[in-house]
């Protein structure tokens, strides 16, 4: 074989080889979706800030209820009322049964009750965690209702009906935003430091409602009961009496799962303490530093 004729062999043979592999990679891909690779892929560290869930779209609301919500009260936000599905029959006994309730239009604090504002009200600060921003806590239901007495007229509790119906932004999920803690919604137990923060410091919900994930347990008005009785669809107020008062949202020392939007507690309206038991079978008063409220108003 001559010279010339090898390296026409040797060429052919490369051709064949590299027509072989690319019909190898392409029957590969064929029934493959295809994905970025992994250089492609932005870095993420530990030390990235948290970006908000792009599923956390704001209400759009109608022409016609744009009129309400230029009467907002300052610091409120305009909630269209709707129906929903209340209570959660996969988590614990007191979230039970789901059920069906609708509630009217209604204003809702943008923010928790800030020291600020309770002290210009109360003239006292009785909170642990001093911050002028920060949410107003150690305070108990009673405490609650005399604030609102001296408001005039523009401060309520909301129901709890009325709570869950704004803290879901009409999400299905087990948070508003969705089914995975995420840090950038929420002061809890894993980044709040053991402390309250300034209100607002993390991103809102769909109706612009900060905070209603952590940061401090709030107190709504209805008594509780360990189970729903559904005695109404439409405006739902709970029980009539009851011993104690429900407290919602999680606090800045809950665990993930207390944040969740249906979840409940449970205080004596005129407790701060809540009795726990030592490892020694002793039981101690813990004070509850991380109870506050936010506002509610009917319409007009």
């Amino acid at each position: 074989m001559t010279p010339r004729m090898y390296f026409h062999k040797i060429f052919f043979i490369s051709i064949v080889a590299l027509l072989f592999a690319c019909s190898e990679k392409s029957e590969d891909q064929a029934g493959q979706e295809i994905h970025p690779s992994f250089s492609e892929l932005p870095e993420v560290s530990e030390e990235s800030p948290a970006k908000p869930s792009r599923r956390v779209v704001p209400i759009q609301f109608s022409p016609e209820d744009q009129a309400k919500i230029r009467e907002a009260p300052d610091g409120m936000a305009f909630i269209k009322g709707g129906c929903f599905i209340m209570g959660n029959d996969y988590a614990q006994e007191d979230e039970k049964p789901e059920h069906e309730v609708c509630v009217d239009d209604f204003y809702m604090g943008k923010y928790e009750v800030t020291q600020t504002r309770w002290e210009k009200v109360m003239g006292f600060n009785p909170s642990k965690f001093a911050g002028e921003n920060h949410p107003v806590e150690q305070v108990n239901f009673l405490d609650a209702q005399k604030f609102i007495k001296k408001s005039q007229d523009v401060c309520r509790l909301p129901s709890e009906a009325e709570w869950e119906y704004a803290a879901r932004g009409r999400a299905t999920t087990r948070y508003f935003w969705g089914n995975m803690v995420r840090e950038d919604y929420t002061w809890f137990k894993d980044n709040s430091a053991e402390t309250t923060h300034a209100v607002g410091s993390k991103a809102p919900n769909q109706y612009g409602l900060y905070d209603m994930m952590g940061n401090v347990w709030e107190w709504v008005n209805d008594w509780y009961e360990p189970y729903y009785e559904v005695r109404t669809k439409n405006n739902p107020q709970g029980p009539t009496a009851g011993e104690w008062k429900v407290v919602r949202g999680g606090s800045f020392d809950s665990s993930a799962g207390a944040l969740r939007i249906t979840n409940r507690i449970w205080l004596h309206p005129k407790n701060k303490v809540f009795p726990k038991v030592t490892t020694y079978g002793q039981v101690m008063n813990e004070i509850f530093n991380y109870i506050g409220f936010r506002c509610a108003k009917s319409l007009t």
